[in-house]
């Protein structure tokens, strides 16, 4: 079974902090200049297209640039973009109307044409998408006259909208055609018809946005974007600090307290897609018994935790979905799902059920220098209260990763994943699905049954309140058996200089180059 997700923050997850500097400083924009933001990200973006740069850097520009052909409203409920509307003549199939007059940024008219070939190139393995795994329900997308585009899935996905308001970024089809495998490179660039229009890209000395003056939609209160890149997190608070940079979003919610003390600097923290949680390898020993794992549950203190890892931005996770997603899903009417609440006397309860009731070691390999290595220290000690040593093996960060997902020596760990939807099943079939449990995948624990895949083959079709009830039924029963114990959803950030302001700052509208503006405009 395949189903759309974005996983690739586990890695910067698991391993921050990172140390390098790229980019020279600039003065950041004052004055007659205000309309010019200068931002800094906390890594490099490799390219402008999300075929080869499907990661936070890159898509931060590319969503400045490229507009999509259906978005996300405030509640992450999928709304109009390049499509003013669409229909769904067939459970497996849609339609899209799309926008008339709207131009490119070297003055070309966009075209039905253009629209579906954005879409269906990334089923062509000449390309090799990086954003293939989103679109692997799509048959077919082709123009229909003029200004309709119609997409033919494999079978009913009623997902389809959410993935395509991430991934369904449009190009002109002759530019795209002509460079399957290096559009978006410094050497070719992109063009959109998005807010901005890019005038520099370089791998090494940035890039510019320049606004699109024949934008079809709101013009930006910004004239002007430029970009570096300062992945040392105290370098690029420095940078914030002095002036040189005027925003950012490389905030660690871990280290808030030293961003929100900094004089002239405003910063905003809103609910971040992810979630934080340990993964206990159901096939491993101790861990194949479920008192084994609800006292480890239990005997983890997730409140202190979410204080120490999110500096009071995050909240204590209660079953293993993102926030966001859990609001989507449930609004305010979210149930109450089997939770193991700190509670040492319940811990050693559950241990003395099971076959190891005096505790047992075992090793542990965690990332060195990382959060990783903070959380697995924490949850040492909590465990050591009720006899469960955990030997502490540290590995440097890219041997750990590298052996994480390969599955070797799964046992206790530590994972943070971040995704890009509202929609839950992007998320369970890491949790229990069978495929993930292999080398590459990202259900660690191991937690899965044939009988599971159906019901995770059932909810991609699902909707409304069989929808509803079906991931209600999957959180439940992880919530039980306890393959994994949830620990905490982390907020994400973005730091202002005094002179610009942001509003409508969402995790489903992360187009901070439109919700930025120079105050009082």
């Amino acid at each position: 079974m395949k189903t759309p997700t974005i996983r690739a923050a586990v890695v910067a997850l698991l391993l921050l902090p990172v140390a390098a500097c790229a980019g020279s400083p600039q003065k950041g924009a004052t004055g007659a200049d205000r309309d010019t933001l200068v931002w800094a990200s906390s890594a490099a973006p490799n390219s402008l297209d999300i075929a080869h740069g499907f990661n936070n850097a890159s898509t931060t520009i590319q969503l400045a640039v490229l507009d999509t052909m259906v978005t996300l409203d405030a509640k992450g409920a999928p709304a109009p973009g390049l499509a003013t509307s669409w229909t769904q003549p067939t459970p497996d199939s849609y339609e899209f109307t799309l926008r008339k007059a709207v131009t490119f940024t070297d003055g070309s008219p966009l075209t039905a044409d253009d629209a579906a070939y954005s879409l269906s190139r990334h089923l062509d393995p000449a390309v090799a998408s990086q954003a293939a795994s989103y679109f692997t329900t799509v048959k077919k997308a082709e123009a229909v006259g003029t200004d309709k585009v119609r997409v033919t899935l494999a079978r009913p996905n009623p997902a389809f909208l959410s993935v395509a308001a991430i991934a369904w970024q449009v190009v002109p089809r002759k530019l795209a055609e002509a460079h399957p495998r290096d559009l978006g490179s410094p050497e070719v660039g992109t063009i959109g018809t998005g807010p901005f229009k890019v005038v520099k890209f370089s791998l090494t000395s940035g890039t510019v946005l320049e606004r699109n003056e024949s934008y079809w939609g709101p013009k930006p209160a910004l004239r002007r974007v430029e970009i570096k890149s300062i992945s040392d997190a105290e370098t690029l608070r420095m940078a914030v600090r002095s002036g040189e940079v005027d925003a950012t979003d490389g905030l660690n919610a871990r280290d808030a307290r030293k961003w929100t003390n900094l004089p002239g600097v405003t910063t905003s923290f809103y609910p971040g897609n992810n979630i934080a949680y340990l993964s206990l390898a159901v096939g491993n020993g101790p861990l194949k018994d479920v008192h084994v794992r609800r006292a480890i549950a239990h005997a983890v203190d997730r409140q202190a935790l979410t204080t120490l890892m999110t500096g009071g931005h995050g909240t204590t996770a209660r079953a293993m979905l993102p926030m966001p997603q859990m609001t989507a899903l449930y609004g305010d009417d979210t149930p109450k799902f089997p939770d193991h609440p700190f509670d040492l006397a319940a811990a050693k309860a559950e241990l003395a059920k099971s076959a190891y009731p005096d505790g047992f070691t075992m090793a542990v390999p965690y990332s060195s220098g990382s959060d990783g290595a903070t959380v697995m220290q924490a949850v040492s000690a909590d465990l050591a209260k009720i006899g469960i040593k955990l030997t502490m093996e540290p590995s440097p960060g890219d041997r750990y990763i590298a052996m994480l997902m390969d599955h070797k020596g799964l046992g206790v760990q530590y994972v943070n994943l971040s995704y890009g939807t509202p929609e839950p099943i992007e998320v369970l079939p890491d949790m229990v699905g069978r495929a993930a449990a292999k080398p590459q995948g990202f259900n660690f624990s191991g937690y899965g049954s044939a009988e599971l895949d159906a019901r995770l083959d059932a909810l991609s079709e699902a909707t409304g309140q069989e929808r509803q009830d079906q991931v209600t039924a999957l959180l439940t029963e992880i919530g039980e058996q306890v393959p994994y114990v949830p620990l905490f959803h982390m907020d994400n950030g973005i730091a202002l200089r005094d002179g610009f302001t942001a509003t409508g700052l969402s995790v489903w509208n992360p187009n901070f180059f439109v919700v930025i503006r120079p105050a009082g405009k």
